[in-house]
């Protein structure tokens, strides 16, 4: 049986409404229905939607960034939400590799003090000592970097370059399970392939799980193993990526056909 490393169950988020009608009382606006699911170990689990659809919030309450008005989310069975230990026990078991590669790393740091601050909290897992400077050779090395680059800053360092940076970080903090939010979007095409390339190389050699948050279906089909669909806050569809063309949801079947008929265009 396959282990389950993550789920979240019936969870509803919504936020305060910006236009205010009621005299008495708060109107809110329900961005996330009810929303399930399942992480299972050793995937790589697309979530797919337009903007607006509610990905980046699911992202947030996967990330234990933002608490649910109602529903439970387990890592590894332990409620993220129910005490402080839970949340501890989410940050141990997940890392984070945002969008906007820029403000993730700190401009005044050099890229060695950046990946220092993964090794960190690896260290603080583990409770093992490890020497930085070599440490941080060894993970350049590992997303294809050479080791020189431990002493520039992030200014130096092409888009690509940067993102494979906040890749060694995130795997510096040892965690099993890596969430990527638009991670590779911001990338030029041919940088997102080597990007999801070496990624998919990580996963098996380290043994991770990913979480890949993204609006552009051609990235999952390329990088994913599962994908959900998310429309309007509601989980539409859930599929392996190899029987995406049997789905019948008309939602997943358009944005399928968008992505052939560009596909059909550039040929």
């Amino acid at each position: 049986m396959v282990q389950r490393v993550l789920e979240m169950n019936d969870i509803v988020v919504s936020f305060k409404k910006e236009v205010q009608k009621k005299i008495f009382g708060t109107e809110r606006k329900i961005v996330l229905h009810g929303i399930s699911l399942t992480v299972r170990k050793g995937e790589s689990l697309g979530i797919l939607g337009e903007s607006g659809s509610g990905k980046s919030t699911t992202g947030r309450v996967l990330a234990g960034l933002l608490k649910p008005d109602s529903g439970m989310v387990r890592i590894e069975g332990n409620d993220v939400y129910a005490d402080r230990r839970g949340r501890e026990h989410l940050q141990n078991c997940l890392s984070i590799v945002f969008q906007d590669y820029t403000t993730s790393a700190n401009p005044r740091f050099t890229i060695q003090q950046v990946i220092a601050e993964g090794i960190a909290v690896g260290e603080r897992k583990t409770r093992e000592k490890v020497r930085y400077a070599d440490e941080t050779v060894r993970l350049l090395e590992l997303v294809g970097l050479d080791g020189s680059f431990a002493w520039r800053f992030p200014h130096e360092l092409s888009g690509g370059q940067l993102q494979r940076v906040c890749i060694a970080r995130a795997i510096a903090c040892k965690s099993k399970l890596i969430l990527f939010d638009e991670a590779v979007s911001s990338l030029d095409a041919h940088t997102q392939v080597q990007i999801m390339d070496l990624l998919l190389e990580l996963k098996e050699k380290l043994g991770l799980t990913y979480i890949f948050i993204t609006h552009d279906l051609t990235s999952i089909t390329y990088f994913c193993s599962r994908v959900i669909f998310l429309k309007d806050g509601i989980v539409v569809a859930d599929s392996s990526v190899k029987d995406l063309a049997k789905l019948d949801v008309p939602y997943a079947k358009e944005l399928l056909g968008a992505v052939l008929d560009f596909n059909a265009r550039c040929v």
